[in-house]
């Protein structure tokens, strides 16, 4: 494979952009956070009977709230995610938030809380369009059962923590939000570290006055917009391990990654440096030069970065540079390279040439 070259522009103009650079990615050093949007697994609606003979497991809605003045009228709804498949182990989880979709209520706005489960409960095969629900299944979650019919709740109508995570009032339809509150995001944490922990959220609307039900879509309605959603922000776990110099060489000339050659593409550009080709500047021929030299720092970098060896907010070894941060460094990097200090830009990179 034919290596490029790096490109060459004058000193001053190196120091500049360089500066910038480093300022830029300076920015992101509060964190590289990523983001997730993880539908439901499994989703129900609990049905008031003290028999536990109606269900709903497998219907396209959803339902919470108190669907007539009678008796056995209260509905809640059960909706759960699957965190651990979704996001990086080890990561922090910085925001959390269910969005759901609101398709018929009775009318006049109500608060709809959210608590977290404490037991498992299963999804059955029993279906109903409407808050009547349908006989109960096998494995369905109902009034009294968290699995029908040989598995029961402690207490009738779901066990879940009685703090709840997020409130929001839900009116007439369309999407609604709950969250992000540090108890969703506590949640959704410990889903994460602990998988088996994972029971899901109950939701539980006005049952205190009459028709205040509200249907929601559920995961099994046609039109996946339509279905819950957890939407989620974290920050992987730091990789303490980057490649160097000579690792990217190898790489660069025996054909980098598509996908590593696209986001380092990308990296340059939007900090300022769409002319910069990464693997250019590390195939560059020794000696380099003081700009060669400093545009291998930072491609090594963004390819560290897009190969996911590095995130700009994992703590680095103290050395030349002051700062504890990655983001910060690149920061340090970028202020030595537009005073012309070379050396200490590279010092301060940490990385063997």
């Amino acid at each position: 494979m034919e290596s490029k070259q790096p490109l060459r522009v004058p000193s001053f103009r190196w120091r500049l952009l360089l500066c910038a650079a480093g300022a830029a990615l300076a920015m992101a050093r509060a964190g590289h956070a990523d983001s997730a949007v993880v539908t439901a697994v499994q989703d129900a609606t609990l049905i008031e009977d003290p028999s536990g003979g109606f269900a709903s497991g497998s219907g396209p809605a959803i339902f919470a709230g108190r669907i007539a003045s009678t008796l056995q009228s209260l509905r809640r709804a059960l909706v759960q995610f699957d965190v651990a498949a979704a996001i990086p182990p080890g990561s922090t989880i910085e925001a959390a938030r269910l969005r759901l979709h609101l398709a018929q209520a009775n009318s006049g706005p109500t608060p709809m809380r959210l608590y977290r489960i404490t037991s498992s409960w299963g999804e059955g095969a029993s279906s109903s369009l409407g808050g009547g629900g349908a006989a109960s299944e096998p494995g369905d979650a109902t009034w009294i059962h968290r699995v029908y019919d040989h598995l029961f709740w402690t207490n009738p109508g779901g066990d879940f923590d009685p703090l709840a995570r997020a409130k929001a009032s839900v009116d007439q339809p369309d999407f609604y939000t709950w969250g992000s509150t540090s108890e969703m995001i506590l949640d959704v944490q410990s889903w994460l570290d602990d998988p088996s922990s994972n029971d899901g959220w109950l939701l539980a609307g006005d049952e205190t006055r009459t028709q205040t039900a509200k249907r929601f879509d559920a995961r099994e309605i046609a039109d996946p917009r339509l279905r819950p959603m957890l939407e989620i922000v974290y920050t992987p776990p730091c990789v303490p391990d980057p490649r160097g110099p000579g690792f990217w060489r190898q790489a660069c000339a025996g054909g980098l990654d598509a996908s590593v050659t696209a986001c380092a593409a990308d990296r340059l550009q939007g900090i300022g440096l769409p002319g910069l080709d990464a693997c250019g500047a590390v195939l560059a021929a020794a000696p380099p030069s003081c700009e060669d030299r400093a545009a291998r720092k930072v491609a090594v970098l963004v390819l560290n970065l897009c190969a996911n060896r590095l995130q700009t907010s994992c703590p680095v070894e103290p050395g030349v540079c002051e700062s504890a941060t990655l983001g910060d460094r690149l920061g340090e990097i970028g202020a030595f390279l537009a005073a012309g200090d070379c050396r200490r830009a590279a010092a301060c990179a940490g990385l063997p040439d």
